[in-house]
């Protein structure tokens, strides 16, 4: 049976690996876990082949030979190739307040990020 979505490129799997990290690192996680997101993100932007048709047609196993991808970060891209989401994902960006998000950003602190989310309506997903 044919899938009506298109399958994601490598460069939006990359994308989400690097949101996890980034909300990882927001949420103080250990900066392996933070550094093994990035590392896998930055190993599917260097892949030719379209890596998402290969899980599709192989599953986890056509990951987990790869430099960076172990089973957890496969299984991850599998969800997201076959029902377009990531709940680890949406479950951390769930827990990441505005506020703290704001304090990522260079030059922007802890006092100034308050501010921000004071004076605006600011609705991050």
């Amino acid at each position: 049976m044919r899938r009506s979505r298109k399958l994601p490129t490598n460069d939006e799997l990359a994308a989400l690996l690097d949101r996890i990290a980034d909300l990882l690192e927001v949420q103080h996680a250990s900066v392996h876990r933070v550094r093994a997101y990035h590392a896998a993100a930055d190993m599917l932007r260097r892949q030719a082949e379209p890596l998402a048709a290969r899980v599709d047609a192989r599953g986890d196993e056509a990951l987990e030979h790869l430099p960076a991808i172990g089973k957890s970060i496969a299984a991850l891209i599998r969800e997201f190739v076959h029902s377009g989401r990531i709940a680890l994902l949406e479950r951390l960006e769930g827990q990441t307040s505005p506020r703290d998000l704001f304090t990522t950003v260079p030059g922007i602190g802890e006092a100034l990020a308050a501010l921000i989310v004071s004076r605006t309506d600011v609705s991050v997903w």
